[in-house]
């Protein structure tokens, strides 16, 4: 049998002590099986108000291969904060022990962690924890569906390439990109993007591109503005390696003498995938 662990801090520490002692004893009896030691957001310390890109980034990837080694192993178990007197007696289950055999071998559950776990709940989320990484973060658990929103803050300023983007952007001048980022990470399969665009009133007729850049290719949506207001474009792609990092580009096609333009959100829903 092999027993998959992924997970960190005082629940991972426990989690791997528990079944080093259960490896040792010879107790384990079912097939493969996968443990996950469900923390906190960002460890075990408060959620901070400001977390940067590339510390998102990181955590998105963890999240991720726990919910592909879901999708892969059937039987699995994860260990939530509030269950914590619990453990043993489901990893037990997990792997087809005879509770009353191994719970003389559990050490106390990791008290700081369940406080933890209650800590960071209360704090403030940015709006990326709260609509990429928490969304993910809980896939694990229910990964049929994955539902996840990339906000403004998070993309890049076409005319200033490094810089935030700003709430809204210059159409004016040639055709360029105006948007792109987050290179941030998917789980694996089909999505659709739906869009958010803001335009001012004076934005006349433009053509514009929105792009999807993923390691299985760029799928392009094009559209046509012709007066002010906000308006949803959808566009369909394929991620193939959940650990590339997948980027959008909002892009003008003409020239323009005036006009602004937001990219406000991008909204990113799963979907099920299809028998042959």
């Amino acid at each position: 049998m092999k027993v998959f662990l992924c997970g960190s801090g005082p629940v991972g520490a426990w989690a791997r002590t528990f079944l080093d002692k259960l490896s040792a004893a010879s107790l384990a009896k079912s097939a493969d099986v996968l443990v996950l030691a469900q923390h906190a957001l960002f460890a075990n310390d408060r959620t901070p108000a400001e977390v940067s890109i590339d510390a998102v980034r990181h955590e998105a990837q963890k999240a991720i291969l726990a919910l592909e080694l879901v999708r892969r192993i059937p039987k699995t178990l994860l260990l939530c904060p509030t269950e914590a007197a619990e453990w043993p007696q489901l990893m037990a289950e997990l792997i087809g022990v005879n509770p009353s055999e191994v719970l003389p071998l559990a050490e106390p559950a990791p008290t700081e962690a369940v406080a933890g776990s209650a800590e960071a709940s209360a704090a403030p989320s940015p709006s990326l924890l709260r609509t990429y990484f928490a969304p993910l973060a809980a896939a694990a658990a229910h990964p049929t569906s994955v539902v996840l929103v990339w906000p403004r803050n998070c993309f890049l300023y076409g005319d200033a390439p490094g810089e935030a983007l700003p709430a809204t952007v210059e159409v004016a001048g040639r055709g360029r990109i105006l948007a792109y980022g987050p290179y941030m990470p998917l789980p694996g399969g089909r999505w659709r993007a739906t869009a958010y665009l803001g335009f001012s009133p004076d934005i006349g007729s433009m053509p514009f591109i929105l792009e999807a850049d993923t390691d299985a290719g760029i799928t392009r949506g094009f559209f046509e503005v012709k007066q002010g207001g906000i308006f949803t474009l959808e566009l369909e792609f394929e991620v193939a390696d959940p650990f590339h990092p997948v980027e959008f580009r909002l892009v003008s096609q003409d020239s323009a003498l005036e006009g602004l333009a937001s990219l406000i959100e991008i909204r990113l829903e799963q979907l099920p995938t299809t028998g042959a």
